[in-house]
């Protein structure tokens, strides 16, 4: 597996989370992509998904922004 696209479909799933997206939709998201077997995109997305059951908003917009500053 490509970490990088794991982690670019992490961040975007983030930052889908933060501005209010229903988690639904991401689960949504992530049969199109298990369909047309994109495991990469599906790995983050879901990591977002079960990350995000544990951090308020703020927490996921301050990781966001950590992770702007480092790249």
């Amino acid at each position: 597996m490509n970490k990088d696209i794991i982690q670019e479909f992490y961040l975007l799933a983030l930052v889908d989370i933060a501005n209010g997206k229903d988690i639904s939709d991401l689960e949504e998201a992530i049969n199109l992509y298990e369909e047309a077997e994109e495991y990469e995109a599906c790995a983050g997305i879901l990591k977002a998904i079960h990350e995000s059951g544990y951090m308020t908003i703020k927490d996921i917009i301050n990781k966001l922004e950590d992770e702007q500053r480092n790249n």
